[in-house]
């Protein structure tokens, strides 16, 4: 009964490390990070939501430790195929979104379904 409770932990643990294609391609093409972005992208208003069930959100994992970095959240229009990445945290605790920016050939693996909450302040 040890070993299936250990086993269905690692089982867990390693289901969240698998990374979202989405996080990823943006994360790499944007140099998105703690300290904010190595390739610039226009600030924005949020993105219109006047069809919340064709956004998904998914947050950029960070694994700096750093306690005052920015975090990022990546909104996207899976019709439209764009999106927008929202900035909160950091020193002066801001709420900035970015974008849009094109996300056409990203696909999605392992990004799961969150879909957008009604109000995005809820991010």
């Amino acid at each position: 009964m040890k070993h299936l409770a250990v086993a269905a932990a690692l089982i867990l643990c390693s289901a969240q490390t698998v990374a979202c294609s989405l996080s990823d391609a943006l994360s790499t093409r944007y140099g998105i990070s703690f300290s904010g972005f190595k390739t610039p992208i226009p600030a924005a208003t949020a993105p219109d939501m006047t069809d919340p069930g064709s956004f998904i959100r998914v947050a950029v994992r960070d694994n700096s430790k750093v306690a005052d970095g920015f975090r990022h959240t990546i909104v996207m229009n899976t019709k439209t195929k764009t999106a927008w990445v929202l900035r909160t945290g950091g020193f002066a605790s801001v709420y900035d979104w970015f974008g849009p920016v094109d996300a056409q050939h990203v696909p999605l693996q392992n990004c799961g379904s969150n879909h957008m909450p009604a109000d995005l302040r809820a991010l």
